[in-house]
């Protein structure tokens, strides 16, 4: 049972901890590729994920068997290790850029001085704890972030409100064609979640609706990282480009704020316990396709190995920033494209050759 979750919580995660991610730089790059029209490429982008997650949704209707055992049925075994091989690595990769802006965005709004990176440490602790847990834990994490992040983020945003101004977002449409679509392809490597639906699959009692649910929940994900992406730019305008993380900067004009102190504060610590749990989301779903792969249910070492990766990461990319964030843009999207797109689209082709729900898994 350590390997079961509801379709309610996929919801969640569809929505509560992918968006989550896509909050810390997501909205400041698109202001630097497209100005006032930073809200289009994510609206295009989210709507590209939303398709391919619908497809993956839709295929649950179809059957009960999880991707392991589709392709095993129409390559055998080794394929299937294979293909999970490569997904625990892409996990691993998938968490490395969203890794490296949490550890920048933790020096900056926590700490008054750029601290070491010893600071960041024990993230790594709380990754290969948390990294060794199955999907069951999975679901349960994602209830308790639900409430953290509806709430949080609706308090930054409310505060936000009160200084923002919309004219900023005039003329729609200024922005050429290949400033939007530079911008869609740069973003693209953040939209993930069908390789993270492809995962779940078979993994989750399918009922009447489901799908729907799903692919909304994906779809108002990327809608609320547009609806902040509008705030952010209607507050700083043509200075948004250079105002790093986005969620945590709409809130410090707030009048109230010049009285009480940065109490908005609180509400950060809080919603960075979501883009937490969304982090080590990937290390767990690695750890699944490692326990596929190696058929021993040793987790925990599976967690240690990945971490591990991720800590050697940090300290060959430690103030490399930029770098980072050219590697995930320029060259980490085709693997998104490959293992979040392609593969789990392609499942359909997988389920027409091995049958239907005979078998499952």
């Amino acid at each position: 049972m350590t390997d079961k979750i509801s379709v309610r919580q996929i919801c969640i995660i569809m929505c509560c901890l992918s968006g989550a991610l896509k909050l810390m730089l997501y909205p400041t790059t698109m202001a630097a590729a497209c100005g006032n029209a930073l809200w289009l490429p994510v609206l295009a982008d989210t709507a590209i994920e939303t398709l391919c997650v619908w497809a993956v949704a839709f295929l649950c209707s179809k059957t009960d068997k999880t991707l392991f055992a589709l392709i095993e049925g129409v390559g055998g075994k080794w394929a299937a290790r294979a293909v999970y091989a490569l997904f625990a690595l892409f996990f691993v990769a998938n968490a490395f850029v969203p890794m490296s802006e949490q550890q920048l965005m933790v020096h900056e709004v926590f700490y008054d001085t750029i601290p070491s990176l010893l600071v960041f440490l024990p993230f790594f602790f709380f990754a290969a704890y948390a990294g060794a847990k199955g999907l069951t834990n999975t679901g349960r994490t994602a209830d308790i972030c639900l409430p953290i992040f509806v709430l949080t983020l609706l308090l930054l945003v409310v505060m936000g409100l009160f200084e923002s101004d919309f004219s900023e977002l005039l003329p729609f449409f200024n922005e050429g064609a290949g400033s939007i679509f530079s911008g869609c392809f740069s973003g693209f490597f953040r939209f993930s979640s069908g390789a993270y639906l492809i995962m779940f699959m078979g993994h989750f009692k399918y009922k009447k609706g489901d799908c729907t649910k799903i692919t909304l929940s994906c779809a108002a994900g990327g809608l609320i990282v547009a609806f902040v992406a509008v705030v952010f730019y209607a507050i700083y305008g043509n200075l948004a480009q250079v105002q790093y993380f986005a969620v945590t900067k709409i809130s410090i004009f707030f009048s109230a704020i010049a009285l009480i102190g940065r109490t908005d504060l609180f509400a950060v610590y809080a919603l960075d316990i979501v883009m937490l749990f969304a982090l080590v989301l990937n290390i767990q779903l690695a750890c699944h396709c490692a326990e596929e792969v190696f058929q021993k249910p040793v987790r925990p070492l599976f967690s240690l190995v990945a971490t591990g990766i991720l800590l050697t990461l940090a300290v060959l990319f430690n103030n490399k920033f930029s770098l980072v964030q050219r590697m995930g843009s320029d060259f980490f999207v085709y693997a998104v494209i490959l293992f979040a797109y392609a593969l789990p689209v392609s499942a359909w082709v997988l389920y027409a050759l091995g049958g239907g729900r005979e078998g499952a898994k």
